[in-house]
């Protein structure tokens, strides 16, 4: 096992790895309008952005987690890293909705690796379920810095330098975080024990495994849902581009919060996770109902959106850690498929979004919202009643 300080070590370098593809995926919401202006498209097919980076980051993790249990974790990340900053030098080139939209999918090929590891290399150096518990905790307290700066960083940038300026900054950051990576990254499978016959067949054959899945995509789903809409319909209740980056990011430190609560807790697995999915099922309810009245105030989306992301931030390291634990011998493998069904279900989520009618957000993403949570509790409930 690795010792102490190269732990930390590991984490804290994994925080920059996972942050570059979640600054990518958030840092042009702001400028949405300025975006569709230049392309001559309408607001809601800049939608497709997302959804064609998540898809792209969903699917490539299938290849990078069994890959990385072959050949290790290094190359594999530097792999990632290189596919990112070529596709991110090439979009500064393009003026066309479509190539943005392929080229904003090659970026989530190369960023999903850092999904993948999110997931790996955690279970590849803490041995027990505490130990774990307390990384993914940690591991996700560190990450969510990068959503609470990527909305601010790309409304100062878009509204100062113009919006291809933000993926200049993509580039700078994609550089740095590679050179870390091969001079100052250690690698934490230095053994490649994988056994072919063990692969995603095995895993899908295990029910446990199998409603954390659904437990994690949801979640994830609840959180692209409004990270999709909220740039249109803050857009059209007349707020500007700084104005949208702050409401944008009012939510995001409730998963935070909800990380932060699990990781210093000494309440129970059980009694967490019972907790965890009630919230992200209320929060469905207090959306959907203003919405269904009519009532679409800053505080009937923000409330409920931070209730969930409050709930969200407890499920990633609490349904993370009851997933991989069992599956130590295969982590790249067990982390790729949750990653990758959980970022390709999300982006489906925003696919559908860019198809329904603006005319009242709210109602559409407070629907949505109430089926997820509902989903995740059920599938806790299923789970609090199996043995093994």
């Amino acid at each position: 096992m690795i010792n102490k300080p190269k732990n930390s070590h590991i984490l804290c370098l994994l925080i920059f790895l996972i942050a570059i593809g979640q600054i990518s995926q958030t840092i042009y919401v702001p400028s949405i309008a300025k975006i569709a202006y230049d392309l001559g498209v309408i607001q809601e097919k800049i939608q497709g952005l997302m959804a064609g980076y998540l898809l792209c980051y969903g699917i490539s993790q299938f290849i990078y987690g069994p890959l990385s249990d072959r050949i290790g974790r290094k190359p594999v990340i530097l792999i990632g890293m290189s596919i990112f900053i070529f596709a991110t030098i090439l979009v500064l080139f393009i003026n066309s909705l479509w190539s943005m939209i392929i080229l904003c999918g090659i970026q989530g090929l190369g960023t999903g690796v850092g999904g993948v590891m999110a997931r790996t290399l955690p279970r590849d150096i803490f041995l027990n379920h505490h130990d774990l518990k307390k990384a993914n905790g940690f591991l996700n307290m560190g990450i969510l810095i990068s959503p609470l700066l990527a909305p601010i960083l790309g409304g100062i940038i878009s509204n100062t330098f113009g919006w291809r300026m933000c993926f200049i900054f993509l580039l700078i950051i994609g550089i740095v975080i590679s050179m870390l990576i091969l001079y100052v990254f250690p690698e934490t499978n230095p053994n490649k024990n994988f056994n072919k016959k063990i692969g995603f067949k095995f895993l899908l054959s295990k029910k446990k495994f199998n409603y954390y899945l659904i437990i994690l995509t949801s979640s994830l789903s609840g959180i692209v849902a409004f990270e999709s809409s909220s740039g249109i319909f803050l857009s059209q209740m007349g707020f500007d581009i700084i104005e949208i980056s702050i409401l944008f990011i009012l939510p995001v430190p409730s998963i935070f919060l909800g990380s932060f609560y699990i990781r210093y807790s000494k309440k129970s697995f059980t009694e967490l996770m019972w907790r965890a999915t009630i919230f992200c099922f209320l929060s469905g309810i207090f959306m959907w109902i203003p919405g269904l009245l009519g009532i679409i105030k800053i505080w009937t989306i923000l409330a409920p959106a931070s209730l969930f992301f409050f709930g969200a931030g407890m499920l990633f390291p609490l349904a993370t850690t009851g997933a991989m634990e069992p599956y130590s011998y295969m982590a790249g493998t067990a982390g790729a498929l949750l990653g990758g069904i959980q970022n390709t279900g999300s982006s489906l989520i925003a696919f559908i979004l860019s198809f329904f009618s603006k005319n009242n957000e709210q109602f559409t993403l407070g629907v949505i919202t109430f089926f997820i949570g509902l989903i995740i509790l059920l599938c806790w409930i299923r789970l609090s009643r199996l043995k093994n």
